[in-house]
């Protein structure tokens, strides 16, 4: 066969094609075999990235269940060492996290001292992130501190020691992060709780202290007025001429003025403190009006002024509030018409409608400069200050008439020209009440009814001027009274005499009336007791009370004062 032939040339042809063929395959092969071998590496790497990933939602669901749960936890319970133990507890509880530390400082919380717990291994690398001049989170090897900031101040540290990778770690310290921003706002919340409670603390200790102080000022202030006006009650019955009734006169009315401003003095006092309480009860509009006339009557006759008290159109008999201070209002409205009034007329007129008692106080006096119209309701202000040594008073009077409209829901307003006189308006919510029938019949009592001259009476008190003021007025009265010094003295001498009345001062050393008439109860005396006493207060009228006592006469009383209730328990 030729060399060149045909078919030479076409088994060489075939020959270099399978060559050709056979090198193609096996570069093919090879680019299989590097494309599994990717394929494979891939696949691990994409098996460990899913592991990892699911490492990571397992912790970030472990942590947000904590956080969801621990934020119940911190609202609903006290944040103390417990609570906080066992929150370190349940964040260590997972494969990302092998040990925890906490440290709070002294100021951290009110109530719970400085506090440190956990793995102390971790407390090297929390005081050097407590160091840094700006706190943020830090990595130290394995471990991550997380600093506990609250308004710009360091109150704690929180580390960790992690079993995460290099990588991982942004990742973890993202969720720890949210934990130390949950026990922050614990934190924080429990220190604003602790510092409202120690506010409110101090509040009431306050007010305790205020309390205490007017009650002291009212007592030392009323006891030295009970001997004073007291005195010169008794002297205006001795024989005196002229001159000496003249100076008896100067001291009551002195005396007098002096109780008025003690009263708008403790008043005022006990108003801004809080400590005013209104006592509502039943009374009868006529009985009101009966004691105003009573009161001003003879001033205003004695200034040849007309008084008019009244109401028109239909006015309820009985209503429902607190009669002392509506009648204190109303007596202070009325003393200062007529004070300022120098002629003319004085007039109160009342009525009723749509559930409150709407009251005009009219008068024809000097009138309020403009200037001072404004200031009016504020203490210690005063019509004209100019005339202020011409009309005595401390200038408290409407400044606590406004606050007692206000306290009690009502509204006070006036108007005023100079020379033209004042109109004050004055609008009170009151409860009509029934009117209930008055049994006329001499009530029953539990003890024989005598004579005022027949009472064996017993006087406990520890002043001497008052056992004398009292002493003289019974002995006025047909009346050899006992006296006693403390509540011991008189707890002997009811065990040795009976007495149809006690009169039982309030304030006493080595036993006061207090326990002397819980004593006198519990040993089954049960004729009345009656205190003798120089406070005012709610409480100490409560206190009276609840410790057995029948009734109050408060001082500084009179001589009637005396007699009326004499009569009404005697």
């Amino acid at each position: 066969m030729p060399e060149n032939s045909p078919i030479e040339r076409k088994l060489k042809r075939e020959i270099a094609s399978r060559k050709e063929a056979e090198k193609l395959l096996e570069n093919k092969s090879l680019e299989l075999y590097e494309l599994n071998e990717k394929l494979e590496i891939a696949l691990k790497r994409l098996e460990a990235t899913s592991e990892s990933n699911i490492k990571k939602l397992e912790f970030e669901e472990q942590i947000d269940a904590l956080l969801i749960s621990f934020s119940r936890v911190f609202i609903s319970s006290d944040l103390d060492a417990v609570v906080l133990a066992n929150f370190l507890q349940r964040l260590t509880n997972n494969a990302v996290i092998e040990s925890s530390y906490l440290s709070l400082t002294n100021n951290a919380m009110s109530g719970l001292s400085a506090l440190e717990y956990g793995d102390k291994s971790i407390r090297e690398v929390t005081q050097e992130v407590i160091a840094q001049d700006v706190p943020r989170p830090q990595w130290i090897d394995r471990q991550l501190c997380i600093p506990l900031v609250i308004e710009h101040n360091i109150v704690g540290v929180i580390g960790f020691a992690v079993n995460a990778e290099i990588s991982d770690r942004d990742f973890v310290e993202k969720q720890l992060v949210l934990a130390g921003d949950l026990l922050c706002s614990a934190i924080s919340r429990s220190m604003i709780m602790n510092r409202h409670i120690e506010s409110r603390q101090r509040a009431e200790e306050s007010e305790r202290s205020t309390r205490d102080f007017v009650a002291m000022i009212n007592h030392e202030l009323r006891t030295p007025l009970n001997g004073l006006l007291g005195s010169a009650e008794l002297l205006r019955d001795t024989q005196l001429d002229q001159i000496q009734t003249d100076y008896i006169d100067n001291l009551s009315q002195s005396g007098e003025l002096l109780r008025a401003i003690i009263n708008d003095l403790l008043d005022f006092s006990k108003i801004d403190a809080g400590m005013m309480e209104l006592i509502p009860k039943k009374f009868h509009w006529q009985q009101l009006e009966s004691t105003l006339q009573g009161i001003f009557k003879p001033k205003a006759a004695e200034k040849r002024i007309v008084l008019n008290i009244g109401s028109e159109g239909r006015m309820p008999t009985c209503f429902i509030g607190d009669l002392e201070r509506i009648t204190q209002v109303l007596v202070n409205l009325v003393g200062n018409a007529i004070k300022f009034t120098h002629q003319g007329e004085v007039k109160l007129l009342a009525v009723w409608s749509d559930d409150r008692i709407n009251i005009e106080v009219k008068d024809s006096g000097i009138g309020i400069a403009l200037q001072q119209q404004e200031k009016l309701f504020e203490p210690f202000t005063q019509a004209d200050r100019s005339s202020s040594r011409h009309y005595e008073g401390t200038g408290l009077g409407l400044a606590i008439c406004k606050r007692l409209v206000d306290l009690m829901g009502g509204d006070i307003s006036f108007t005023s020209e100079i020379k033209q006189g004042t109109r004050f308006q004055l609008s009170l919510p009151l409860t009509v009440a029934q009117e209930e029938v008055i049994d006329t019949r001499n009530p029953v009592k539990e003890w024989c009814e005598k004579e005022l001259s027949q009472l064996n009476v017993l006087v406990v008190d520890d002043i001497r001027i008052n056992q004398v003021i009292i002493n003289q007025m019974l002995k006025k009265m047909g009346i050899k009274p006992t006296a006693c010094m403390n509540g011991v003295e008189a707890l002997k001498t009811v065990a040795c005499q009976s007495f149809d009345v006690i009169f039982m001062d309030c304030r006493m050393p080595e036993m006061d009336g207090f326990e002397a008439t819980k004593r006198l109860r519990e040993l089954g005396y049960n004729l009345p007791i009656l205190a003798l006493t120089a406070g005012t207060t709610l409480e100490e009228r409560e206190e009276c009370i609840q410790c057995g006592m029948d009734d109050i006469l408060t001082k500084p009383y009179t001589a009637d004062d005396l007699k009326a209730m004499l009569e009404k328990w005697g």
